[in-house]
């Protein structure tokens, strides 16, 4: 495989993975909320567990895994029930959470910050949203990428590609949030703190409307 060639799939793939992890969403909120508790660092890992389980789906979707793919049709009600529960606890924390101490705490020093359990927290609740594997089987063949070809080249490419443009997408976004945060007021903080949790709380309520509407309608 030549090299252009390779530098033009990695550029697509860049671009994928910007795509997907720019819409608003759960985790953007969280992302938001932490940069502004904790820093910048703690926000971008947050972004980064999100990273990771996208590229995760990403490569399931490339490999075409038939099996988990199924399995995630099959169970569809019952992923989607765990991922709007999980979404509105995270949510009802948030809205009844204090920022200030943590904001103090961000300002006196930066020992007790954990960022791998901010990563962590996050990569698990992205692991319950597997129907962004669709988005990637959709993407894919839109923007004429493939990981059939040249052995393990391509696919390595494409991942690489995918990971990066959703690890520049979220530290980014992260340093946007962290340096408009320093001239905020504590009140501000504590504003946007309570408007996050109602956002996310009304995401996860949503999901579950969704699902169990939807088994209504056709049950």
């Amino acid at each position: 495989m030549n090299m252009f060639p390779a530098v033009i799939i990695f550029l697509k793939a860049i671009v994928m993975g910007v795509g997907v992890s720019a819409p608003p969403g759960p985790n953007a909120m969280l992302m938001i909320n932490r940069t502004l508790r904790k820093g910048h660092f703690s926000g971008f890992m947050t972004g980064m567990g999100v990273a990771t389980a996208d590229t995760i789906f990403a490569i399931i979707a490339g490999l075409g895994l038939s099996y988990i793919i199924s399995f995630v049709n099959q169970q569809s009600f019952y992923i989607k029930l765990v991922a709007g529960l999980m979404v509105a606890g995270i949510g009802i924390k948030l809205f009844l959470s204090n920022p200030v101490p943590d904001i103090r705490g961000k300002i006196r020093d930066s020992k007790k910050r954990n960022p791998f359990q901010d990563f962590l927290s996050v990569f698990m609740l992205a692991l319950t949203n597997p129907f962004s594997i669709f988005i990637f089987i959709a993407l894919f063949p839109g923007m004429n990428i493939s990981f059939s070809g040249a052995g393990l080249l391509i696919p390595l490419v494409i991942i690489t590609g995918i990971f990066t443009g959703a690890s520049l997408w979220w530290f980014t976004f992260s340093w946007v949030v962290n340096h408009f945060s320093r001239s905020m007021r504590l009140r501000n903080v504590v504003t946007l703190t309570r408007i996050s949790g109602a956002v996310i709380i009304t995401i996860g309520v949503s999901i579950l409307l969704t699902i169990f509407l939807t088994r209504t309608i056709i049950g």
